[in-house]
């Protein structure tokens, strides 16, 4: 791209303070630039390559208990970035629909579905990323989550680095046996999730789920079971710090976990993925289940989805009606 041309549009100078239209004027591969305010709204959409730039611990985007997501990328949004803005008040935080290449950076994303729990769906979560293929979320920090911190599905390539998260699911509103989580992979390939830590996740903390290729290194994971509490139309059910369910070719290497209740493991891994599971050293890990048998649905089908390295070839229809 061509950058000689791209502007800078301030909001509060040029626009009033009115980020929807900053937005509506914005071009691919302008920057909305947000100053040292709060901005208001009830649901913002993008569908630019632009970059939307705070000024960090400092400006704030209220969504006002929207009903849906805070910011929403569509697939026009491929290669655009978010960075330096707290994020606050909504059903979701960033719900990534389709757009590849997004980097999510230096973010404070909380109080997200804790009013309103939604248990279908991509509800209740602060970054949720679909069809997200080449994304990046870093040095991040996310807190008071309804359902889930981050959820990647359908998605080829990936990061998530230096992410703090912490206080999620702790009111059980979602089962942890279904879609709560700290991090959560779904029908992906070649995730890494590095350097992140985690705590007060009512949920796996770290779930990579029928996938391919994921890579779990350097992640410190602090009081597995501690805020343990189950869901009161579920109650059979548990949590892990990682949990390796049903993936091909995945590495768990460098990673410190501490377990708070002896009812729950640091980490699990089931037998189809302990076949091709590379297992470093991860600071003796103090509890494991290794070898642990889950398939909720079609054994036959989960297995070949997670073989699939090719999300779209792969996805989660090929078993959806037998999974629900």
């Amino acid at each position: 791209m061509d950058n000689s041309n791209n502007r800078v549009l301030n909001v509060d100078k040029d626009f009033a303070g009115d980020l929807e239209k900053a937005i509506a004027a914005a071009n691919d591969g302008d920057t909305v630039e947000l100053g040292r305010n709060t901005y208001e709204t009830s649901g913002l959409s993008i569908d630019k390559d632009i970059t939307i730039d705070g000024v960090r611990g400092q400006t704030v985007i209220n969504g006002g208990g929207a009903t849906d997501s805070i910011i929403t990328l569509g697939e026009g949004a491929s290669g655009a970035t978010i960075k330096d803005v707290e994020i606050t008040d909504g059903n979701n935080g960033i719900n990534v629909n389709g757009s590849s290449n997004v980097t999510l950076a230096n973010l404070n994303i909380h109080n997200i579905g804790i009013d309103a729990p939604v248990r279908d769906g991509q509800n209740n979560i602060a970054i949720s990323l679909g069809g997200a293929d080449g994304f990046k979320v870093l040095d991040s920090t996310i807190s008071d989550i309804g359902r889930k911190g981050i959820g990647v599905i359908d998605t080829d390539g990936g990061i998530i680095d230096g992410v703090t998260l912490s206080d999620i699911n702790l009111a059980a509103e979602h089962s942890q046996s279904f879609d709560a989580g700290g991090i959560k992979l779904f029908n992906t390939n070649d995730i890494t999730i590095s350097d992140n830590k985690l705590s007060g996740i009512n949920a796996f903390n770290i779930w990579d789920d029928i996938t391919s290729n994921t890579t779990i290194d350097g992640n410190e994971i602090t009081g597995v079971g501690a805020d343990f509490l189950a869901p009161e139309y579920n109650s059979f059910v548990r949590v892990a710090g990682i949990y390796v369910e049903k993936t091909h070719q995945s590495t768990v290497d460098n990673n410190k976990v501490t377990v708070s209740n002896d009812d729950f493991f640091a980490f699990d891994a089931t037998e189809f993925s302990t076949e091709t599971l590379v297992l470093g050293d991860n600071n003796e890990f103090p509890s494991t289940d290794i070898g642990s048998t889950d398939f909720w649905a079609n054994e036959e089908i989960e297995k070949r989805v997670a073989i699939t390295e090719d999300p779209d070839a792969a996805d989660f229809s090929l078993f959806e009606d037998d999974f629900l």
